[in-house]
C-alpha cells in the first residue's frame, strides 16, 4: 500500500511539473498581451488628442483609425489574459503616460516605442501643424515598438489567437507607418 501511494505521489508530482508545458499559451504570449495593453492604451490616448489640438483632417483620420483598431484589441488582449488566469497589468495614467513604464517597474524596462511623460506633455501642448508633426513622429516610433513586440510574439508565442493577433497588429501598423511617413513627407 505504501508503495502504491509512493508511485501515485510520484505520478502526481511529475504531472504537476509537466503542466506548464501543456498550456496552450506560454510566457511569450503572456508578456505580449501584458505589454501590448498599456502600449495600445497609450496610442489611443495620443489619438484622442487629435481633434482638440487642431490636427489636420488626414492626421485626424489616422488617429481615428488607430482608436478603431486598438480599442477592440485591448479588450481581446484582456480576454486572453483572463482566459489564461493572468493579471491584465498596468493601465494608462490620466495623462496617457504609463505607470511604471518610464523607469522600469513590474514589467522591467519600458515596452518598445512607449512615450515618456515628457513626450506626452510635449504632444499635449502642441496644436495645429506642430501637433501633426509631433503626433506623426511619435506615433511612427510607437508603432515601430509594436512591430518589435509582434515580431517577438511571432517567433516565440504558442497561443494561436495571440500569434494571429501579433500578425494582424504587425500588418496593420506597418501600413499605418507607411501612411504616416508619407504624411510627414507632405505626400
Amino acid at each position: 500500500m505504501a508503495r502504491v501511494a509512493g508511485v501515485l505521489l510520484a505520478v502526481l508530482l511529475l504531472g504537476a511539473c509537466a503542466a506548464p508545458d501543456d498550456r496552450p499559451y506560454d510566457d511569450a504570449d503572456v508578456l505580449f498581451a501584458t505589454e501590448m495593453i498599456p502600449h495600445h492604451q497609450q496610442a489611443v490616448a495620443m489619438a484622442k488628442l487629435a481633434p482638440a489640438h487642431g490636427a489636420s483632417r488626414p492626421v485626424q483620420e489616422v488617429a481615428s483609425q488607430i482608436s478603431a483598431e486598438q480599442v477592440p484589441e485591448i479588450a481581446q488582449l484582456r480576454g486572453m489574459l483572463a482566459e489564461w488566469d493572468q493579471p491584465a497589468g498596468p493601465t494608462a495614467a490620466p495623462t496617457g503616460g504609463m505607470p511604471g513604464m518610464n523607469g522600469g517597474g513590474a514589467l522591467g524596462d519600458a515596452a518598445p516605442g512607449m512615450m515618456t511623460d515628457d513626450e506626452m506633455t510635449r504632444l499635449e501642448t502642441a496644436s495645429g501643424p506642430a501637433f501633426d508633426h509631433t503626433f506623426l513622429q511619435m506615433m511612427i516610433t510607437h508603432h515601430q515598438g509594436a512591430l518589435t513586440m509582434a515580431k517577438t510574439e511571432l517567433a516565440d508565442g504558442r497561443d494561436p489567437e495571440a500569434v494571429l493577433m501579433a500578425q494582424n497588429i504587425s500588418d496593420a501598423q506597418q501600413v499605418s507607418i507607411e501612411l504616416m511617413q508619407r504624411l510627414l513627407a507632405g505626400r
